[in-house]
C-alpha cells in the first residue's frame, strides 16, 4: 500500500507543477526573471508543509488505533489536494495557456519520473525508520511536495542535454536551408523596441516589388526562426529576420543562424536590465548584428532619431547609413492626429514624396523612414514606398485601435514594454479629444532600477491622463510618481490583476472616453 501511495503521489506532484511549467514555458524555459514561477513554487511547498500535518495526522490516529489502512485515507486526500489545487489555479484564467509541445512532453515526462522516484525514496526511507516502534512508512512522502521546486530544477536538468540536441538539429537543419538559397538576400532587424514595426513596414515595402518572407508575430529566437524558414515561400527573394534578445551573445547566434547582409536597427532603450546588467551590454548586444554584417560586406542602417543610435553607428566599421535629420532619408511637415499621420517622406539625394498612415504615434513615422532607408536601398521608389505606407495596418497590441460599440475609443498597446514605448504611447493619447484613461502595468525586468523607473512612469502618465488605472507588482511605484506630479489621488486606482481592472472599466467608464492599455504582461509577471 505505502508503495502504491509513494508512486501514485509523483502523479499528483505532476497535477500541482502544471501551473509552474506554465510561466517557465512563457519564460522561455528560463528561470531568471519568472515571478510567478517562483511564487507557485512557495505555494507549492505551503501545500507540501498541510500535507505534511494532515499525513502526520493520519499516521498517528492509524498507529494509535491498530488501523493499517491509513494510506488509503493520505491517497485519497492527496487526490483530493491535488486536483483542487490543479482546478483553483485554472480559475485563474491564464490568459496564454500552456502549450503541451514535444518539449514540454519531454519535460513532464522526467518531473513525473523524479517526483515518483523522491516519493518511493521517502517511503522507503519511512519503512526504516519507526518511532516509539511504529514504522514511519507514508508519513514522510509529504516532503516530496516540500522538495518539488528541487525536483522541478533537476527535471530541466535532466532533460538541457537532450532540448540541446534537439535543438541543434533544427538549427544546422535551417542554416542549411539558408544557405542553399544563394540569391535570398537576408536582412536581421533588431533593437530594444520597434522590432516588429519596422520587420513588418520593411515587408510591405519590398513586396511593392520583390516576393518578400518575414518572421511571422515576434518569431525572434533561435527556434522561432527556424520554424518560420520551415513555412518560408520557395520563390522569397528577401527574408527579414526579427532579432531579439535577453543576454550578451544572442543576437550573434541568430547572426550565425541567418547570416544576414543588412542589418537594421530600430532603436535602444532600458529593457531586460534584469538579464543584461547595462544599457552598455544592450548597445554591445544589438551591435552584433551590425558587426556581423560588417563583417560580410554588407550594410547597416540606425535610427538616429534614437541617441545610442548615433553611438552605434558612429561606431560601426562597416557600410552605413543612418536615418533622421542630416540622414539618408527623414520626414519634415508631420502631423499627427488620433486618425494616423501626414508627413513629406525626404530623401538624401533630393527626392521626397507625400505619404500618410494609419499607424498611431510621431514614431511610427520614425519607424517608416528607418523602413523607407533600406527599401530605396533595395530598389523601391518613393512612390512605391508612399504606396505601401498608405496600405500599412498596426501591428496587433502595438498602438492598435479597437472597435467596440460603447463609444469607447480603446488603444491596445499590450505589448509594448520599454520607456521609450511607453513614453510614445502616452504621446499619442494626448493627440486624441474626450477623457483620457490609461491602464498600465508598469514595466518589468528593469533590475535594479524597477522602482525608479516606474515612479517616472508614473509621473509621465499624470501629465497626459485624466484618470490612472495601474496594476500588478509596480502599481505602488507608479502611483507614487502619479501623484508626486500632481494627480488627483481619487483618479488614481490601484488594482491586483487584470481582471480587477477589468471590472473597474466597466464602472468608471463613459462614451466618449480613450481607453490606452499599455502594457498588458503576460502570466508570468
Amino acid at each position: 500500500m505505502e508503495w502504491f501511495a509513494a508512486a501514485l503521489n509523483g502523479v499528483f506532484l505532476c497535477l500541482i507543477g502544471v501551473r509552474a511549467l506554465n510561466f517557465w514555458q512563457l519564460n522561455n524555459y528560463a528561470f531568471d526573471g519568472a515571478a510567478k514561477l517562483r511564487d507557485t513554487f512557495v505555494a507549492e511547498i505551503l501545500y507540501g508543509a498541510v500535507n505534511a500535518v494532515v499525513c502526520y495526522f493520519i499516521y498517528l490516529v492509524s498507529s494509535a488505533r491498530g488501523f493499517c489502512y491509513g494510506g488509503y485515507f493520505y491517497i485519497l486526500f492527496c487526490a483530493l489536494g491535488a486536483v483542487w489545487f490543479y482546478f483553483a489555479n485554472r480559475k485563474k484564467k491564464a490568459r496564454t495557456p500552456l502549450k503541451i509541445t514535444k518539449r514540454c512532453a519531454r519535460f513532464l515526462t522526467a518531473y513525473l519520473i523524479l517526483s515518483a522516484a523522491a516519493s518511493i525514496s521517502l517511503c522507503a526511507a519511512g519503512r526504516e525508520l519507526n518511532w516509539d516502534g511504529v514504522r514511519l512508512d507514508f508519513a514522510l512522502i509529504p516532503i516530496a511536495y516540500l522538495l518539488s521546486p528541487a525536483i522541478f530544477v533537476a527535471s530541466a536538468w535532466v532533460v538541457y542535454p537532450v532540448e540541446q540536441a534537439v535543438a541543434r538539429i533544427y538549427i544546422e537543419g535551417c542554416k542549411k536551408e539558408l544557405d542553399a538559397k544563394t540569391d535570398l538576400v537576408k536582412i536581421g532587424v533588431t533593437g530594444s523596441y520597434g522590432k516588429t514595426g519596422v520587420k513588418n513596414i520593411l515587408a510591405a515595402m519590398l513586396a511593392e516589388r520583390y516576393k518578400v518572407y518575414a518572421t511571422p508575430h515576434s518569431y525572434n529566437t533561435p527556434m522561432g526562426i527556424c520554424i518560420s524558414v520551415k513555412n518560408m515561400p520557395a520563390d522569397a527573394q528577401f527574408f527579414i529576420a526579427e532579432m531579439g534578445a535577453k543576454r550578451r551573445g544572442e543576437i550573434s547566434l541568430l547572426c550565425d543562424i541567418v547570416k544576414p547582409v543588412c542589418a537594421v536597427i530600430t532603436g535602444i532603450a532600458a529593457q531586460h536590465l534584469a538579464t543584461f546588467g547595462s544599457l552598455q551590454n544592450i548597445m554591445d548586444t544589438k551591435a552584433e548584428l551590425s558587426d556581423f554584417v560588417a563583417g560580410v560586406g554588407g550594410k547597416s542602417y540606425f535610427n538616429t532619431d534614437n541617441d545610442y543610435c548615433k553611438l552605434m553607428y558612429r561606431e560601426c566599421k562597416g557600410e552605413k547609413y543612418r536615418t533622421g535629420v542630416g540622414g539618408e532619408c527623414f520626414a519634415r511637415s508631420v502631423e499627427v492626429s488620433g486618425e494616423g499621420s501626414r508627413f513629406t517622406l525626404c530623401f538624401k539625394n533630393g527626392e521626397e514624396v507625400k505619404c500618410s498612415t494609419r499607424l498611431l504615434g510621431a514614431h511610427n513615422v520614425s519607424n517608416i523612414t528607418l523602413a523607407a532607408a533600406v527599401a530605396y536601398g533595395y530598389g523601391i521608389t518613393p512612390e512605391e514606398i508612399a504606396a505601401a505606407t498608405a496600405k500599412l495596418k498596426p501591428t496587433p497590441h502595438r498602438l492598435e485601435l479597437v472597435d467596440n460599440s460603447a463609444g469607447i475609443t480603446i488603444i491596445d498597446d499590450g505589448y509594448n514594454s520599454n520607456e521609450e514605448g511607453a513614453r510614445a504611447a502616452l504621446r499619442t493619447l494626448a493627440a486624441f479629444g474626450g477623457r483620457k484613461i490609461v491602464a498600465c502595468q508598469g514595466l518589468v525586468e528593469m533590475g535594479e532600477r524597477a522602482g525608479k523607473a516606474n515612479f517616472a512612469l508614473g509621473r509621465e502618465i499624470a501629465h497626459v491622463a485624466d484618470i490612472a488605472v495601474l496594476i500588478g507588482p509596480y502599481a505602488d511605484d507608479m502611483r507614487q510618481g502619479a501623484l508626486s506630479a500632481g494627480m488627483n489621488s481619487d483618479d488614481v486606482y490601484v488594482k491586483k490583476n487584470l481582471d480587477e481592472a477589468q471590472d473597474l472599466f466597466s464602472v468608471i467608464m463613459r462614451k466618449g472616453d480613450v481607453l490606452l492599455i499599455e502594457n498588458d504582461l503576460p502570466d508570468g509577471y
